[in-house]
């Protein structure tokens, strides 16, 4: 009785299957070959839909030759941040909206919280090896309360406040001596255009001198270990 029992969920379970790939063709390709130049597409472009900013779309457009090559999946995710040069972080927070960057336009999210900014705005990123070793780079700050250790993944309120004191930090005159060493000694400065990863570093570098009596070399190194120019 339970021999039969199992056979006639075995014939049911496949009745079902056999069902599901009549109607639907694409999934039984994608099931005997998903290298399928439909299926990789299919794939492909249900990611590109997916993904929030054009920003982010462009950039996934140009990672998969325009979608017809597969995406690493950590550089998918990373097009779906939030990717704009615009420092007004405060208006993304209260009202979505954020401006556009040097390889999209503006958007608007129905929210912001809980999402992160992403670093891509001036092009897109193309491999994770030189990636992952800036991530370990930036490892050797990971005991500093609040430190950002991935400029291509910046969560929405860590960057915040870190413009936050950006803005409400000034100097003394001993303080910006060692930060305009630091803007002469590092390739980029606190990045390559006045974007929000500009105002973050610029706080980070004013906190670290006046609290943590950062060198201009401390601060042009970490300058450069975050640069996503």
């Amino acid at each position: 009785m339970k021999r039969q029992q199992i056979l006639i969920g075995i014939v049911l379970i496949a009745t079902v299957a056999l069902g599901y790939f009549v109607l639907n063709p694409s999934a039984l390709i994608s099931l005997i070959n998903p290298n399928n130049p439909d299926v990789v597409h299919a794939q492909l472009l249900s990611t590109y839909n997916s993904i929030p900013t054009s920003s982010g779309k462009n950039a996934f457009l140009k990672q998969s030759n325009n979608l017809t090559t597969k995406v690493d999946t950590e550089l998918a995710d990373l097009d779906s941040e939030i990717i704009s040069c615009d420092a007004n972080v405060d208006n993304l927070m209260s009202t979505g909206s954020i401006g556009g960057s040097c390889v999209g336009g503006g958007t608007t999210l129905p929210t912001a919280k809980g999402k992160f900014l992403g670093g891509q705005c001036c092009g897109a990123m193309t491999t994770t090896k030189d990636y992952h070793a800036q991530l370990q780079k930036l490892q050797v700050y990971k005991n500093i309360p609040d430190m950002p250790l991935n400029p291509y993944k910046t969560p929405v309120e860590l960057a915040k406040k870190w413009i936050d004191v950006d803005k409400s930090t000034t100097l003394s005159a001993d303080q910006q001596k060692v930060f305009n060493q630091a803007l002469s000694m590092s390739k980029e400065g606190p990045c390559c255009c006045k974007c929000w990863h500009y105002y973050v570093n610029e706080g980070i570098a004013k906190k670290m001198i006046q609290d943590n009596g950062w060198t201009g070399q401390q601060v042009a190194q970490f300058w450069d270990n975050s640069s996503i120019c």
